[in-house]
């Protein structure tokens, strides 16, 4: 049996609805080259097994515990038998001549060796049209929040070279990408490995490009959407290994507004060792438990806190009462010596004499 061109490679967790809506789309691609759907469940939910036993056709990848974006990747593109690994997101929907773009602009003459889709909304806003680095390592999701017209008038909507794309739905060549070594554990769970993976791609002569007649409806941050600051910690945290790794290649980057063909020139990057307190840091597949741990024993710290507060102001009554409890002996007392002995009789006789 001849290979499959493409491998479409869907890293599935917990959604399962959009997952089913996902593979459904993929099912619906027109005018597409030959191409397989590899699911990779990445410690993936029971309900995403039983939900896939309903789909016919897909190679499944299983992992029994979930290894992160780029991990999970790597397992994809490891069972995958296509020349080009296509990474769409479960929560992402391609318009049924995705596919079919993306492989198009992919044989034009430049023989790009990443070609990157046009992210929009539910209701058509631009997310991505490819995306530009900026000098603190922060990104430029290009078009965010244009309307398509608006897009289109500000020369969004033509394929051309772009600094990187999102890996939410990516075509990557398939000797290009197992020349770099995929994507780099570094940035394991999430964020900044696609970035990563196509600036070394560009380091290596590679052409990356965004194909805006490749269009995937998305929805930016739904596997990590419940837990903002988790997102925002990984953002942090793989920014700044980013920032490390590609020091000189980010002071070369342009200004945000800067023109569409003005792209970041890539330079050799740093080696990046991770701290030692991370080789201890919790897997990804166990992170929301051990969080929820942390909080439950931040509650009863912050319970038995109050506790001692309690008991400590309660000391500190006693403490007072005692002070002055004291106090009136030692008045007591110091009246008693100032009085002699001799006083004392006297007033004994006295009182005496007065009652006799």
């Amino acid at each position: 049996m001849t290979a499959p061109r493409v491998s479409v490679v869907v890293l599935a967790w917990k959604l399962v609805d959009e997952l089913v809506l996902c593979l459904d789309a993929l099912a619906a691609q027109v005018d597409a080259p030959e191409f397989e759907v590899v699911v990779v469940e990445n410690g993936a939910r029971p309900e995403i097994g039983r939900a896939l036993d309903d789909v016919p056709g897909l190679v499944r990848v299983r992992l029994a515990a979930n290894a992160g974006f780029g991990a999970g990747c790597d397992a994809g593109a490891a069972a995958a038998s296509g020349s080009a690994l296509v990474f769409l997101n479960d929560d992402a929907l391609p318009r049924p001549a995705w596919l079919a773009a993306l492989a198009t602009r992919a044989d034009q003459a430049d023989s790009p060796v990443a070609v990157g889709s046009l992210l929009v909304d539910q209701h058509e806003v631009v997310q991505e049209a490819g995306s530009r680095l900026r000098r603190d390592a922060g990104t430029v999701q290009l078009g965010a929040g244009a309307t398509l017209g608006d897009a289109r008038r500000d020369g969004l909507l033509v394929s051309r070279p772009v600094d990187y794309c999102s890996a939410a739905a990516l075509w990557v060549d398939r000797a290009a990408f197992d020349a770099a070594d995929g994507f780099d554990d570094l940035f394991t769970p999430a964020y900044y490995e696609d970035v990563d993976l196509q600036l070394r791609l560009r380091l290596a002569g590679g052409l990356v490009v965004v194909e805006p007649a490749a269009v995937v409806q998305h929805e930016s941050g739904t596997s990590t959407g419940s837990v903002p600051d988790y997102r925002a910690f990984l953002g942090r945290r793989n920014g700044s290994l980013f920032a490390e790794r590609w020091a000189s290649t980010l002071a070369a980057a342009p200004e945000p507004d800067a023109p569409l063909g003005q792209l970041t020139e890539v330079r050799p990057p740093a080696p990046v060792v991770l701290p030692d307190d991370e080789a201890e840091a919790p897997h990804p597949a166990v992170a929301a438990s051990y969080v929820a741990w942390l909080l439950e024993r931040a509650r009863r710290a912050e319970e038995a806190e109050e506790t001692l507060a309690h008991r400590f102001a309660d000391l500190q009554h006693t403490h007072h009462e005692s002070l002055q409890l004291t106090h009136a002996m030692k008045l007591r007392i110091d009246e008693l010596e100032s009085t002699t002995l001799t006083d004392q009789v006297r007033s004994r006789v006295s009182a005496r004499f007065r009652r006799g």
